[in-house]
Parts: structure tokens; C-alpha cells; sequence
């Protein structure tokens, strides 16, 4: 019978050779780049947590772990008081653009990044009847989704959190991403 000790000292060390904690170093051509698509990019906002790892890292198994994800872009609805988007942009060499299209176009005119990340959640948004906050993750989605058909490329979607507050669209989400 396998121990408790003996079977989390072969995950440990499973883990802590696992190819897929090595990365590239930054500026590598081995590293992808990623889009942020966001709502805002406060502190403590889902975008302040989830993109942040890419650009910092995170410890993991004992060590600092920094992803083979490069930050290139990023498209940011809103900016409220406390923004952190534009000096994150000037800290980490990434431009924030005014549209989901040029974030993931990276300013040219085709698709030219390896993921992106959809982060919506916090912002000042309409609620529904139900009380639920009407986030735009469909409409950021269907954004994303027209750039693909487009220039005839794709690239994997990272969706923070549900997909729509309406079924419908939470739907025509699932569909679109089993066409494409």
C-alpha cells in the first residue's frame, strides 16, 4: 500500500520536474504573447490578480515561477479613479489599445498573439431585473470571435469567471468556440 508520505513526495517531485515550469526568459522567441481584454484594471480587481501573474510571476513548489507568456497588449473598458493599466503598460512595455481588434492585432492587421485573456468583472455596469451586473463579457467575446473569422486565425480564449449573465449568450459563447 502506497503511503501518504511515499505518494506526495512523487507528486513533489513530479511537480518539481515538470518541463512545463521552465520558462523562457522574457523577450525569447520560445515565449507566447498575450492579450489582456479587461474590464478594468484596479487594485484588487480581478485584472490587478490574474494578469499580474504573467507579468511578475508566482511562487509555485518552493520557487518563484515566471509563465512563457509575454504581455503585449491590452484592451481596457473602463478607467476609473486608481487605474493601474497605463503604468503597468509603461513598466512592463505593453500599449493598451482603444479597441479588442487593435489590442489583439497588436496594432497591425492580422492576429498576432498566441492567447488572450478575458477578464470581466468589476466596472460600473447596468443590473439586470435579477440584480445581476450586466459585465460585457459576451460583447468583449463577440469582439474577439469577429477578429478570428476575419483574418482566419485563432487563438486560445482564457474566460475569467461565467460566461454571460444572459443564457442565450452564454450559449452563442459555447457554439462559437466549438466552430472555431
Amino acid at each position: 500500500m502506497l503511503s501518504r508520505r511515499s505518494f506526495l513526495g512523487s507528486v513533489a517531485a513530479g511537480v518539481a520536474g515538470s518541463p512545463f515550469l521552465l520558462a523562457a526568459e522574457p523577450g525569447t522567441s520560445a515565449r507566447k504573447k498575450l492579450a489582456i481584454v479587461t474590464t478594468v484594471w484596479t487594485y484588487q480587481s480581478h485584472a490587478w490578480h490574474m494578469p499580474e501573474r504573467f507579468l511578475h510571476g508566482y511562487p509555485i513548489a518552493g520557487r518563484w515561477h515566471r509563465p512563457p507568456f509575454d504581455v503585449v497588449s491590452a484592451y481596457v473598458d473602463q478607467k476609473p479613479e486608481g487605474d493601474l493599466s497605463r503604468g503597468r503598460a509603461e513598466e512592463f512595455g505593453f500599449k493598451i489599445y482603444p479597441t479588442v481588434a487593435e489590442a489583439l492585432r497588436h496594432g497591425g492587421d492580422k492576429l498576432a498573439v498566441d492567447g488572450v485573456l478575458l477578464i470581466g468583472e468589476h466596472g460600473e455596469y447596468a443590473n439586470n431585473e435579477f440584480g445581476q451586473k450586466k459585465y460585457p463579457r459576451y460583447e468583449l467575446f463577440k469582439q474577439i470571435v469577429d477578429v478570428y473569422r476575419q483574418d482566419g486565425h485563432t487563438a486560445p480564449v482564457f474566460n475569467d469567471k461565467h460566461l454571460s449573465w444572459k443564457f442565450d449568450w452564454a450559449k452563442e459563447m459555447v457554439d462559437a468556440s466549438k466552430e472555431l
